[in-house]
């Protein structure tokens, strides 16, 4: 993620998830880290590297990192706000 190692404070399987699950879930858990901490999502959905980033921008969070691996996307958001 960068030279110093980043930790996950939190991380959410949303495996199987709708976007609307995926983003309201995001939503709430977001506020249970601490600014700066950073979350872990993964999911399956098709629409999810659309949607997510878009989450992002709008709710003033920054998406720190993306990947996809073994067919699914694996996000990172960082708390901003």
């Amino acid at each position: 993620m960068s030279e110093k190692k980043e930790k996950i404070a939190l991380r959410l399987d949303m495996t199987g998830k709708q976007c609307y699950q995926i983003r309201l879930e995001l939503r709430v858990q977001i506020s249970t880290v601490e600014i700066g901490e950073i979350i872990q999502v993964i999911t399956d959905n098709p629409n999810s590297p659309k949607t997510l980033p878009k989450w992002c921008a709008l709710n003033d969070q920054e998406l720190f990192l993306s990947d996809t691996q073994n067919g699914k996307n694996i996000f990172f958001i960082k708390r901003i706000v």
